[in-house]
């Protein structure tokens, strides 16, 4: 290669512009015995040196007799199309090794899941798709092989119906907040959660819904002193629905203000933000949890973390007490298998779902039926979300 440069140079000058290089064999019979040979495609770079290409053919290290070089007369929009040729073998070649990228992944899963049938393999993808853990997929379809005949696996309907009863299975539900205590006593429910999973926005539609739906006493507190404008906003909604809001300082005054509220039907209480691996907020914030023992405390968890970071969270906050899972922002999340491994990591029920910042919509009971839909991608709650969004 290098001696075909030098004679490039040689022949068309130092500042000589290389448009294309290969090596192939000259000379031999079917390919053995032949010599190698680097051709190397160049032109001039201007218009203003004699407008020809030049090919020098040298041998390879092995000490190969050298091809005679050779000039092609040529202009600059020879160049110019040798350059497009070029740019168009390489975008081939790119096509040509994403596909074998894609084939090499499709063989991959083929071989890691050599247990699930030729029937179940598109929702064994589907599944993955839907970031479901693939022990887990794996798991699920071997469930819904058992209980199906060989002829009932080649049915598409049967296959999505017995895999939505067994998805449906995983998640247990809690129900919503029921104010079923003791007559003149509020029921207090707290929301927990990571910065950034919207609990005030969930507090305000579970507030709205209990006040303008149900008709009740609702009374709000506030922890969440770190970030003004989240009072601000939590301010903003208990004056537009018409509920007291009361924001504490202290463990001290969170047991006071639950005081004067107990005339309430319920009570919620909004709590800073906390990072899972904080562990000096979160115990301040179970030092807050200590003083009132909520009757119901509710993990808020986005839909759009990852399974790591649920996992995580689900782990944290269960130390705190929470008992209870919302999942949010459900029109945001790329897949929802994660949830199946949050509320499989540990023993806690599903409350509520949202899907949308509008207050009081956007909020629904948390129903195992309608998410197993969702993971397999019949999207019931998100197609009832769009219907009443499209509502005048």
């Amino acid at each position: 290669m290098a001696g075909a440069l030098q004679k490039v140079k040689g022949d068309l000058g130092r500042d000589a512009v290389i448009l294309h290089t290969r090596t192939f064999k000259r000379g031999g019979i079917l390919g053995l015995g032949g010599r190698n040979v680097v051709e190397i495609t160049a032109t001039t770079p201007s218009d203003g040196l004699p407008p020809t290409r030049g090919r020098g053919r040298m041998p390879s290290r092995s000490g190969e007799e050298s091809a005679p070089s050779r000039a092609v007369a040529g202009k600059s929009t020879s160049a110019e199309s040798a350059s497009s040729q070029v740019t168009g073998d390489i975008r081939s070649e790119i096509g040509q090794i994403r596909s074998l990228v894609e084939q090499m992944i499709q063989q991959s899963r083929q071989a890691q899941s050599c247990e699930v049938p030729s029937e179940l393999f598109e929702a064994y993808t589907h599944l993955l798709q839907q970031h479901v853990a693939e022990e887990m997929a794996r798991e699920l379809l071997a469930e819904v092989r058992q209980g199906l005949t060989g002829e009932q696996l080649r049915e598409g309907g049967m296959v999505q119906e017995r895999l939505a009863q067994r998805v449906a299975a995983m998640i247990p539900e809690g129900g919503p907040i029921r104010l079923d205590g003791p007559l003149g006593q509020a029921k207090v429910a707290a929301l927990v959660g990571p910065t950034g999973v919207g609990k005030t926005t969930t507090i305000a539609k579970l507030a709205a819904h209990f006040k303008l739906r149900e008709r009740m006493n609702v009374g709000l507190i506030t922890i969440d002193t770190y970030r003004i404008a989240a009072v601000d906003q939590l301010k903003a909604y208990a004056r537009i629905i018409d509920v007291p809001l009361e924001v504490v300082l202290s463990p001290e005054e969170l047991v006071d203000a639950v005081s004067r509220m107990q005339w309430m039907d319920l009570i919620l209480i909004d709590t800073a933000g906390r990072g899972q691996n904080d562990a000096a907020r979160l115990d301040e914030l179970k030092a807050f949890l200590d003083a009132v023992r909520p009757d119901e405390i509710h993990l808020v968890l986005s839909s759009t973390a990852t399974a790591g970071h649920l996992r995580s969270a689900v782990k944290r906050f269960g130390e705190l007490g929470a008992d209870r899972i919302i999942f949010t922002k459900l029109d945001e999340a790329v897949g929802f298998g994660v949830i199946l491994e949050a509320v499989r990591a540990v023993d806690q029920r599903l409350s509520y779902v949202t899907m949308g910042q509008d207050v009081p919509d956007d909020i629904e009971v948390g129903r195992a039926s309608d998410l197993a839909r969702l993971i397999l991608g019949q999207d019931p709650m998100l197609a009832r979300q769009r219907a009443s969004t499209e509502q005048p």
